[in-house]
């Protein structure tokens, strides 16, 4: 059932993107006050395109089911200099192959974190334009700031790097102490992470951001509206 429910997350984003292109496209020519974003994150800067994966590393994110969450990113998102996120998403991947990695899979890690900043920083951008997560009918009419947006991007970094760690022991056994130690880092990092949850999603507000952040993490509030039947998950 939960792997159910990470497709259909998986799904949802990318409706998602594509369904909002235009209002993504029209954003990068606004200023950051204007998408209730904060000065530091100007929506061109917020959907830079991250640096294309090795082929090598391709293999590894179809093996965990983010090769959509790495191909979007590259296919609409525009060439730019690095935005405010990708150093926190790159330091995520760091952390998790400080100690050695197979090439592949450390590569693949580095893939889908840079590819977290760049969906955190979309729904950023498209954040003004929907209503909040638990009273849909309210629109949201604040300002973001940066470090919500920052706690966002290394949940959905962290998240999107447990999933191909976690495909890569089952398909190839846990004999490799690297993986499995950098296996178990991810989920301490999680668990610790868990805490401060509630309260950003709370700062993160809307429905969209929320549903990529909430959904990206093994926590127990992931996929907490699809077992409700609740808000997102009743719309759905």
């Amino acid at each position: 059932m939960a792997d159910s429910w990470e497709r259909l997350a998986d799904g949802l984003i990318v409706q998602r993107i594509h369904l909002h292109r235009r209002e993504l496209e029209d954003a990068v020519d606004k200023g950051a006050a204007e998408c209730g974003l904060p000065a530091q994150a100007a929506p061109l800067a917020l959907i830079s395109r991250p640096a294309p994966p090795p082929d090598a590393a391709l293999p590894v994110v179809a093996a965990a089911g983010l090769l959509p969450f790495v191909t979007v990113p590259q296919q609409i998102g525009r060439a730019t200099d690095t935005g405010p996120l990708a150093a926190p998403a790159r330091r995520v991947a760091q952390a998790l192959t400080a100690d050695g990695l197979e090439e592949a899979v450390a590569q693949g890690i580095e893939a889908v974190c840079d590819a977290s900043a760049w969906w955190v920083g979309a729904f950023g951008v498209l954040r003004h334009l929907g209503g909040h997560h638990v009273h849909i009918d309210d629109d949201v009419t604040d300002i973001v700031a940066l470090p919500p947006l920052t706690d966002a991007t290394r949940a959905v970094a962290l998240g999107a790097a447990t999933r191909v760690l976690r495909r890569r022991l089952q398909r190839a056994g846990d004999s490799d102490p690297r993986l499995r130690t950098a296996y178990c880092r991810a989920v301490t990092e999680a668990i610790v992470t868990e805490a401060g949850m509630p309260a950003l999603l709370e700062s993160l507000g809307e429905l969209r951001l929320v549903d990529l952040v909430a959904n990206a993490l093994p926590w127990r509030g992931q996929f907490l509206k699809y077992r409700s039947g609740l808000g997102a998950g009743q719309v759905e």
